[in-house]
């Protein structure tokens, strides 16, 4: 396992970089940040790509603003939409009683000096066992090439929970929103990619004449998959039919067709060279 990418909300307390050094006996690299406003910013990178989050029990927004537990909750709310979150006591006093109220039930916050082995311990099963790690790992390729937010949550969801999978109808839409990704990427533009063109209604002549185009550069098979889920995805995201299908269960392989076939295509893009499709 590579080592753990642990971003530190630490209000820019220097005294705390001793535990930094402490992390990396637990294969842990922590950045520390030193308000929530870098620690949104670094969370919204989806380039970064990290692990856990490590959040002082006292929040400050801004680097000179006074730290509070008052704001712990929003952050900690913020922060586990994308990634595990801890709450640590630094050598401090505080109320034991708000703090409590800021976390979820059932949650634990950490005391550095006294359990900052609990909490690296914490981190390692933690994410060791985060179904989002697991696809980043074995589909590592395709989400070199694509950092969009939607890649990993369908990955997840093709792994893991393949009941779900068969009727949620909200599919077709993420993986709309994956090939307009895609548009906009430097490679779309090398190989002809008109997603637009292919996904609108266009009369059939017309739409052979691109295909031909297209395949030029595209071998048939990405041509055949892309069009697949140009297809798809638009009838998906707009067609009540296509959508009561999916939701009553009707096709209860097309989402798992969907995803296979756009992983096709950005493991394709994934395995050319940069330099080829630089515009």
């Amino acid at each position: 396992m590579d080592k753990i990418k642990v971003l530190w909300m630490n209000n820019g307390d220097e005294s705390l970089l001793e535990y930094i050094e402490l992390g990396k006996n637990y294969q842990i690299d922590i950045t520390p940040c030193k308000c929530m406003t870098d620690c949104r910013h670094l969370l919204n990178d989806l380039c970064a790509k990290w692990d856990a989050v490590i959040l002082n029990a006292k929040i400050n927004d801004l680097p000179k603003e006074k730290p509070s537990v008052y704001k712990l909750n929003q952050a900690y709310n913020d922060v586990s939409k994308y990634v595990p979150c801890f709450v640590v006591i630094p050598n401090e006093h505080i109320n034991k009683a708000s703090l409590l109220n800021s976390i979820p039930k059932g949650e634990r916050y950490y005391n550095l000096e006294e359990e900052h082995k609990d909490l690296f311990d914490a981190i390692f099963i933690k994410v060791s066992n985060n179904p989002m790690n697991r696809v980043l790992e074995k589909y590592a390729d395709v989400c070199r090439f694509c950092n969009h937010v939607n890649l990993p949550k369908l990955l997840i969801e093709l792994e893991s929970d393949e009941q779900k999978l068969q009727t949620d109808n909200s599919v077709p839409n993420l993986c709309r929103d994956l090939l307009e990704w895609l548009e906009k990427s430097p490679i779309f533009n090398r190989y002809h990619m008109n997603y637009k063109a292919i996904s609108s209604k266009l009369e059939e002549k017309r739409r052979d004449e691109l295909a031909k185009y297209k395949e030029t550069s595209i071998p048939p098979h990405l041509t055949r998959s892309f069009h697949f889920c140009c297809e798809v995805t638009n009838d998906g995201s707009h067609n009540l039919i296509t959508k009561g299908l999916i939701a009553s269960g009707k096709v209860p392989y097309l989402n798992k067709s969907l995803i296979l076939n756009l992983l096709n295509v950005f493991y394709w893009c994934a395995s050319l060279d940069e330099k080829t499709f630089e515009l």
